[in-house]
């Protein structure tokens, strides 16, 4: 062999070996890529599931509260929808690693008996007891299964890896079959009229003109210091403008230290307030931060505000207070107050829900009696208190009802469930829920 075949020969092989290395290290890349994109993709999956999972839990309980057609049928067509969009998010998840084969066959259960509910109070018939049950049922399955869900989000949250198989379940819950076989055949909800859905009433009619700013007297920006000035408790010399805020209630934006205020253009009211600092203490009792929440909102002129519920977090008590008049209670007129839990200080106000929508109002007349009103409430529901609020449609209309606070003689949970004073309708079911942190509704 010439030694000019020989090199050529080495030369060859170098270059074929190199290639080879490329497309080694390339796959390997390309590997990689793919198994990021899969992780993404199976965490997002998981995430759906989750809150999938904890609607239906939340949908079924509702059912389970609910005395009216109208309700129940609204419930099981969300439920229904929830289950699909369920099993969906299953459908892109390693589900036997997961340990969550049978979260299939519930979510299938749950859709179907959805659909049966649906068609069954469609045609006008009550909730049977033996229907009842297979509700609860469900509902212990819907528990454990969003139980489990949250478990294995913590573990993808602390950083462990679906793709790494180090996200397990701690075993298959078992689904045993509901005790009535219902109509497996059941129409679906393709063609069901859309029903307006009644979110949390903080957060409804945002994007209506504020009737009580749109008729107040325009403010000069020195006035609305002087109020900034008011509501943080200070000289006006320690306010300083920032700029101007040109959403759909127009205000001045000032700041103070740490503080953030915005107050309106028209009216001069404290829209806004906001604390930038950390606060690293627990020392006041919640019962002072809720009589601190209401009489700050007197201070700076919101007055007749009464505090609903409140959560505490990150060293924050942050109260939701409603507008009372003439002993009704409206919802629609929220304003969310941050106190903090070490020295009572406001550390933020929230009054766009109020400023959107508060004007004057008279009480309507009351149709229904209290006690026909109670009659309607679910006979699984045991009433514990009764007053009068208005509760706000998507719509933009408001609903007065009896608001009555029951315990389920089922689950222990309390709810409040709202009968239209009018027409004696359920409006809408919601679940308290009291935690360490606070009470607030779902």
């Amino acid at each position: 062999m010439t030694k000019r075949n020989y090199v050529r020969i080495i030369s060859y092989s170098v270059f074929t070996l190199f290639i080879i290395m490329a497309s080694i290290i390339i796959s390997n890349e390309n590997t990689k890529a793919y198994k990021a994109e899969l992780e993404i993709s199976y965490q997002q999956s998981l995430s759906e599931l989750n809150e999938c999972l904890d609607k239906v839990n939340t949908d079924i309980t509702k059912s389970l509260y609910s005395n009216s057609y109208g309700e129940i049928y609204d419930l099981s067509r969300d439920l229904y929808a929830q289950c699909s969009t369920a099993k969906n998010a299953m459908s892109r998840l390693p589900i036997s690693q997961l340990e969550m084969n049978n979260a299939y066959k519930f979510l299938s259960q749950c859709s179907d008996y959805a659909q049966y509910i649906g068609k069954s109070v469609e045609q006008g018939n009550e909730i049977t007891e033996e229907q009842h049950n297979n509700l609860k049922a469900l509902l212990g399955y819907a528990e454990k299964f969003s139980n489990q869900a949250k478990e294995l989000m913590a573990t993808v949250n602390a950083g462990a890896k679906i793709t790494d198989n180090q996200v397990k379940g701690q075993g298959e819950i078992n689904v045993s079959a509901l005790s009535n076989n219902f109509s497996q055949g059941a129409k679906t909800f393709d063609d069901f009229p859309t029903l307006l859905y009644d979110g949390p009433f903080s957060d409804q009619i945002l994007n209506r003109n504020s009737i009580l700013v749109s008729n107040s007297e325009v403010y000069t920006k020195e006035e609305c210091r002087k109020a900034a000035a008011n509501a943080l408790d200070t000289n006006i010399n320690a306010v300083n403008y920032e700029t101007d805020d040109k959403s759909r209630i127009p205000c001045y934006t000032f700041t103070c230290s740490r503080y953030t205020c915005l107050v309106t253009k028209q009216g001069g009211y404290i829209k806004e307030l906001i604390y930038s600092g950390v606060i690293n203490e627990d020392n006041i009792s919640t019962d002072n931060a809720l009589n601190l929440a209401q009489n700050y909102l007197e201070k700076i002129g919101y007055k007749d505000m009464q505090a609903c519920y409140y959560a505490v977090q990150n060293n924050v008590c942050t109260v939701n207070c409603a507008y009372v008049k003439d002993g009704v209670r409206y919802y629609g007129d929220l304003i969310k107050v941050g106190i903090s839990m070490a020295d009572g200080e406001v550390v933020s106000v929230d009054a766009t829900t109020y400023l959107t929508n508060h004007k004057k109002r008279n009480k309507s007349e009351i149709s229904i009696s209290e006690q026909e009103a109670k009659n309607h409430v679910s006979k699984y529901l045991e009433i514990e208190n009764t007053r009068i609020c208005t509760i706000p449609k998507e719509s933009g209309n408001e609903v007065q009802c009896y608001e009555f606070t029951c315990k389920s003689t089922d689950t222990g949970e309390n709810a409040l469930v709202y009968i239209n004073t009018q027409n004696a309708r359920e409006e809408d079911i919601m679940i308290m829920l009291n935690t360490d942190n606070g009470v607030m509704t779902k």
